[in-house]
This record gives C-alpha cells, sequence and structure tokens, in this order.
C-alpha cells in the first residue's frame, strides 16, 4: 500500500490499522480474531462529518443551518465518497475472502470513512483534515452542481416541513443476501403513513429510494392519502 501512503502523504506508523481499514467482512468467517473495516468506518464517518462541519462553518459565515445541512449532506454522501474512493484506487487495495464487486459504491464510501478513521487513530485530525481538503473539500463545487446535491432525503424533509406534515420517519423491511452482496429494504412514513420503500447495497442507499418514492407520492395532485 506504499503508493497509497504517498498518495495521502500519510506513512502509516500501525501498518495494522491500514491493514484492517482495507479487510472485508467477508474474512471473518472462520477467524475469530479477524478485524475488519466496520468499527473504522463507523468511527470514521463520523470523523468526516466533523471536518466537514467545520470546513463550511468556517467558509460560509453567512449561510443558514439549513443550507449548510443541505451542503454537508451532499458533500459526504455515500456517492462523493465513493468518487474519491475511486479516484484514490481504494478498490485494488480491498481484501477479502470471497468474490466482491470491488468497486460498488457502497462499499467504496464505506472503505473510504475507514481509511480516514486509521489516519485519524494514527497522525491525527490534523492528517485528516489534509487529506479531505485535498481530496474532498476541493471538490466542493462538482458536488453541488452534481445531482448529488439533490439529497432525496433532505428534499423530503424539506417538503414535508413545508407542508406542515413534521419529519419523516424511515423504518427497516428487511435485509437478504450473501454478506458481500447484501440487500437492504427500508420504508418512509410521513404522519405514520407509509409513502415509499426502496432497497439498496446499504441502508442509506434503501433510505434515499424510499425517499423518492415518498416524493413522487407527495408531488401528485390527486393524492389525499395525506389530506392535504
Amino acid at each position: 500500500m506504499q503508493k497509497l501512503e504517498q498518495a495521502i502523504n500519510c506513512s502509516f506508523k500501525n501498518k495494522s490499522l491500514l491493514k484492517q481499514a482495507f479487510t472485508h467482512s467477508s474474512c471473518k468467517q472462520g477467524i475469530s480474531n479477524c478485524e475488519t473495516y466496520e468499527r473504522l468506518e463507523f468511527f470514521g464517518d463520523s470523523v468526516v462529518s466533523f471536518l466537514t462541519a467545520e470546513f463550511l462553518f468556517l467558509k460560509y459565515g453567512n449561510e443558514s443551518e439549513g443550507l449548510l445541512s443541505k451542503k454537508k449532506s451532499a458533500i459526504v454522501s455515500g456517492a462523493a465518497l465513493a468518487r474519491v474512493a475511486k479516484r484514490l484506487k481504494l478498490h485494488s487495495h480491498l481484501i477479502t475472502a470471497k468474490e466482491v464487486d470491488k468497486e460498488n459504491p457502497a462499499l467504496l464510501a464505506d472503505v473510504f470513512e475507514a481509511l480516514i478513521g486509521a489516519v485519524y487513530l494514527d497522525a491525527g485530525i490534523e492528517k485528516c483534515r489534509e487529506i479531505l481538503l485535498k481530496f474532498l473539500f476541493s471538490k466542493e463545487d462538482e458536488i453541488l452542481k452534481s445531482d448529488i446535491f439533490q439529497n432525496p432525503k433532505t428534499l423530503l424533509n424539506e417538503k414535508t416541513q413545508e407542508l406542515g406534515l413534521g419529519a419523516p420517519a424511515y423504518e427497516a423491511l428487511g435485509e437478504w443476501g450473501e454478506i458481500h452482496k447484501r440487500k437492504f429494504k427500508m420504508a418512509v412514513k410521513v404522519s405514520s403513513k407509509r409513502l415509499g420503500q426502496g432497497t439498496g447495497f446499504s441502508k442509506k442507499e434503501a433510505e434515499q429510494n424510499a425517499a423518492k418514492e415518498a416524493l413522487k407520492a407527495l408531488g401528485k395532485k390527486d393524492n389525499c392519502i395525506l389530506g392535504i
């Protein structure tokens, strides 16, 4: 992974952290002490979220909380993180025990977050900030001009608030498939009425697809299921 370390300008002192960030959950089978990327991804997700909020807060001193939240949602979205992961060729470092679609956008986004989590633990927050500035925040204009900015969950939340219906609520309907090809099904309710459902290779993706369906339902003038 020397080329990756050079690309992000971070030479790991603890190489096991770097290996863990790229170890897929399929490697757990039959190995009790196998450390996979999930815990690092959980941690890295929070690091990316915090540093993105900091970046936007400092850059846009006069913008409202609503617009800052919308921009943040686009920048930390799975699609945006997957693009960064692809540019860094993170898929080429993924360690798996089974055949896995290494270029699956949801998987790439997770691995990028795991990498950031590993960088934080090995080199600290300044190095994370440096990497995100170079590879993610520098693409802000590109992200905000793309359809990523039109996050369906954000749009649905804005629509329901506008109509006085309160915040949408998401619920899991199920999941299936092998561990490396897992699919999820989520539903979204507005005012206790189920308005949409969707599937995806992550819960986030399934929620976004459910939100798209709900937006279509709310957009139908002759649809009176909510009494509006």
